[in-house]
Parts: structure tokens; C-alpha cells; sequence
């Protein structure tokens, strides 16, 4: 589901081809991640506050599958889990192509909150010299919501210290025709636009784990009334490849 953290994205993809180049033969890889956030912020809204992100997913080949939650410290939050599956095939040296599938469940969600949904994406990424692009869109055919994201980032290598430092800045939009399907009135409309921007340290303690903290800030244009804007958070994870 989180899309949007397209730093930890890459630091598990980095981790995936360490634990490849000393299993050349094998066809699949595995990587899990470890991350502590002290706020929980998708797309420009915050969800919810400090919280644990377990994540694991296995790539075969250029399949993908995964699952990623968030379990909130804070007590009378609500949890998420999100499986999703993907497909990316890299059609250039620089360009690649991802379409992906993703089912979202709030087992603790309140009586006529939502309870779950799922959402298809496709987008695309090019890379050039650390530079990184990408463009994606996603629609949620239970809240009827379609979402526009364009990224870019750049690596800033740390030869020194043997690691890079990783910038990210993302802009994107949301229209939803029915933001509450559990609801007893459904068919709220809702629209808005987010934007941020994530700085992420990778430390590599070994070939298969990469230690990361990062410092992220997001915003959005006051719409929904009831979300915060102006969000500042900070991330510590770790990463394993198998």
C-alpha cells in the first residue's frame, strides 16, 4: 500500500539483489523490514501516530507479492494490513513498468468506518545517473477514488562513509466519489491535493541487512477539513534480505 515510502522501496529492492549476487542461481528473493514510525502519514493524511510497520515480500522472477501493516502504539487507533501483488518488467536499461494490485483491511475499524477496500495501480520509473522518476495512478473501486502521483528523486553518495544519502520528493492528487462505503450514507465525494518530501539514510551493516532512519514531511491543500496538514515525522528501520 505504501506506495509513497519509494526510499524503503528501493532500500529493499538494494538489499534483494545483495542477497541475489551471493546466490546468483536463485530465482526468487525474499526481504522483510523492520520500521518504527512516529507518525503513521499516507498521502498527504495522517492516520495515526507512533506505530510498528512489519513488512515482508518475495519477488520471483518479475513478480512480486507482499504484506505491509501498521500496528499503532497509541492506544484507540486503528491497525491496517495491506497484500499486494505486482508485476514489473524493466523495458529499457532506464525504464521500467510496475502494475500492482492491493487489498486493504481495517480489522479494528468502528462501526460503519471502512472496513476494507482494494485498489489497482500502474506507473512507470526511470532512472538515470541517481536520478529517479516516476509516475503512477491508482483507483479504489470501493471508495471510487482515483490517484495521480509523480516523484523524483536523487542518491547523493557518502563514499566515505560507504552508504548515500536519499531524497525523494513526491506530488499528487485524490478524487473519491464515495470516501465511506460502511457508511449509512454513502456516496460522500471528497478531493484534494498532497505533496512531500522524504530524506532517508541507508547504513549497510552486512551483505544481507541495511540499517535506515529517515525524516519525512508531507502536506495537503486543507482538504479533508478534518486532516492536519503540515506533517513532520521521522522513520527507523531495518532491513533483511534472504
Amino acid at each position: 500500500m505504501k506506495k509513497v515510502a519509494i526510499l524503503l522501496s528501493s532500500l529493499v529492492a538494494g538489499v534483494s539483489m545483495l542477497a541475489q549476487s551471493n546466490e546468483p542461481s536463485s530465482s526468487y528473493k525474499v526481504s522483510a523490514d523492520f520500521t518504527y514510525a512516529n507518525e503513521y502519514v499516507f498521502r498527504g493524511i495522517k492516520s495515526a501516530g507512533n506505530s510498528f510497520q512489519p513488512s515482508i515480500e518475495v519477488t520471483i522472477d518479475e513478480f512480486y507479492v507482499g504484506f505491509w501493516t501498521n500496528q499503532p502504539v497509541t492506544k484507540n487507533q486503528e491497525n491496517e494490513l495491506d497484500i499486494y501483488v505486482g508485476y514489473k518488467q524493466q523495458i529499457t536499461e532506464n525504464l521500467q513498468l510496475d502494475v500492482v494490485a492491493t487489498y486493504y483491511w481495517y480489522p479494528e475499524a468502528r462501526t460503519f468506518g471502512t472496513k476494507k477496500t482494494y485498489e489497482a495501480g500502474v506507473g512507470a520509473t526511470y532512472n538515470l545517473r541517481g536520478l529517479s522518476f516516476s509516475a503512477y495512478g491508482y483507483y479504489d473501486f470501493r471508495l471510487e477514488a482515483t490517484t495521480l502521483q509523480a516523484s523524483a528523486g536523487y542518491s547523493f553518495p557518502l563514499e566515505a562513509l560507504g552508504t548515500s544519502l536519499d531524497f525523494n520528493v513526491y506530488l499528487g492528487t485524490v478524487s473519491a466519489r464515495d470516501t465511506d462505503p460502511d457508511a449509512l450514507r454513502t456516496g460522500v465525494k471528497e478531493a484534494y491535493n498532497y505533496y512531500g518530501a522524504d530524506l532517508t539514510l541507508p547504513y549497510r551493516l552486512n551483505d544481507n541487512a541495511i540499517l535506515h532512519a529517515g525524516i519525512h514531511y508531507a502536506s495537503n491543500d486543507g482538504e479533508p477539513l478534518w486532516a492536519d496538514d503540515n506533517k513532520l515525522w521521522f522513520t527507523l528501520g531495518l532491513t533483511v534480505g534472504f
